[in-house]
């Protein structure tokens, strides 16, 4: 179960607890009482939980265009409802951020994501029952998305809780399961489809959900639960807090970009003359890059710095979207997009809670970066759409130049928060923050 050799093993368990400038003495007393082997099971369960959960939101994609070209092929108004379901989870997913991360905090991280991954499962033994698009909407898009949103935000941020010298690698292994979840997933869905149907694949998804996450949320834990806390200990005061609103500024920005370029470089690919074959191949390797940048991106944020590394994720992320996506209209360029993007984009999951708990302390962090994400929500909401306004705009519809730009910028724009928080806790450019 659990993704480590001896060497990484060896590697993790550093006990260097004293480098870290977010723990407390008591949280660092709980995590020796702990059996050394217990911080590795938590890192397998999170990664578990993250592939399942967000890599079904990856796969939705053959299932629409199963049902688009097949079940729905001659009405158009029901595959526009379609379009809305993968939406709705990406938005479910940070909505419930804030209220998730409370409850986790106030509460337990393991039951809350018990509670998750059974909401998942009855979600999609739900959709395998519907026979109209605005059916799966409520059943895939909402309820499956609650789900995802209950368990997103506890095992992006439970791991980091049990490391203080290597809190990013452990981080980015954990977050990486999304990527990975995504790689197996896709197939298996793909499989299940075509030799089942869409209503069994959602039925054998929903088992696999609630087994495997199951057995994982068994050992999702923290080191201490703050038992002192309680739902109206929320202070609102922090958003008066400039880094505080600079970092969630940042994380809308983010959000509002992220998706955009793997939801149309497929399209962009293929209106430049790549076959569509090619275009999903190209999209795959941004998802092994993501997969392999969450993972490098933690690592060096334990070497260089979290705010550091924060600062250059974002910063490559828009130089490739303002600079490499405009010429990626061959094989060879759409590569290196793929890579680039996949590999620094992905990696800023790694990072953006390990710079809130940098930035604003490890006890809140599951609270904090459930804000965050809530506050993002409206950010998932819009790119998308605000994506394809611009490309139904003259002459964008086959050079794609404006929506290039509006994601670039909406990278710049997060960049720039990152440079402002970076700065406001060290102005020294060599220093490792």
């Amino acid at each position: 179960m659990e993704p480590f050799d001896e060497k990484d093993i060896a590697t993790l368990a550093a006990d260097d607890v004293s480098t870290a400038d977010t723990t407390s003495p008591s949280t660092t007393d709980e995590i020796k009482e702990h059996p050394r082997y217990t911080r590795y099971l938590v890192i397998a369960s999170c990664f578990t939980i993250q592939g399942l959960s967000c890599g079904v939101v990856h796969s939705w994609g053959v299932q629409q265009e199963y049902l688009a070209n097949n079940v729905y092929k001659d009405e158009p108004k029901k595959i526009e409802t379609l379009s809305y379901i993968g939406t709705l989870m990406f938005f479910s997913l940070y909505l419930w951020g804030m209220p998730a991360g409370w409850i986790a905090e106030v509460w337990s991280y393991r039951n809350l994501c018990f509670i998750g991954v059974v909401i998942m499962a009855v979600g999609q033994v739900l959709a395998s029952f519907c026979s109209e698009p605005w059916q799966l909407c409520i059943t895939q898009g909402i309820v499956f998305g609650v789900g995802i949103g209950l368990v997103f935000g506890p095992t992006s941020t439970a791991p980091a809780g049990w490391f203080t010298k290597r809190r990013g690698l452990a981080t980015g292994i954990t977050v990486a399961g999304v990527g990975v979840g995504g790689l197996v997933i896709a197939p298996l869905t793909e499989f299940l489809v075509r030799t089942t149907s869409v209503a069994w694949s959602q039925r054998i998804t929903a088992i696999y959900i609630l087994v495997l996450g199951t057995i994982s949320c068994w050992f999702v834990r923290v080191p201490t639960q703050n038992t002192h806390r309680s739902f109206r200990s929320f202070n609102w005061r922090e958003f008066k807090n400039r880094r505080f609103a600079v970092h969630a500024a940042m994380v809308f920005f983010v959000t509002a970009a992220y998706i955009v370029p793997y939801t149309y470089l497929p399209e962009f690919w293929v209106t430049h003359g790549i076959s569509s074959q090619t275009a999903s191949v190209l999209i795959a390797v941004a998802n092994v890059a993501s997969s392999v940048g969450r993972i490098v991106t933690g690592f060096s944020a334990d070497y260089i710095g979290v705010l550091n590394s924060l600062v250059l994720s974002l910063g490559i992320a828009c130089v490739s979207c303002l600079l490499v996506w405009p010429f990626a209209t061959n094989i060879g360029v759409g590569v290196v997009m793929g890579l680039f993007y996949g590999f620094t984009a992905g990696g800023y999951w790694s990072v953006a809670p390990l710079a809130a708990a940098k930035l604003f302390g490890i006890e809140k962090l599951a609270s904090n970066t459930g804000t965050f994400y809530t506050v993002s929500a409206v950010g998932a909401w819009l790119g998308n759409p605000v994506g394809n306004a611009i490309l139904s705009g003259p002459g964008h519809g086959t050079q794609f130049l404006g929506m290039s730009i509006y994601i670039g910028v909406l990278w710049f724009s997060a960049f720039v928060m990152a440079v402002v928080n970076r700065a406001s806790y060290s102005k020294r450019l060599i220093d490792i923050v």
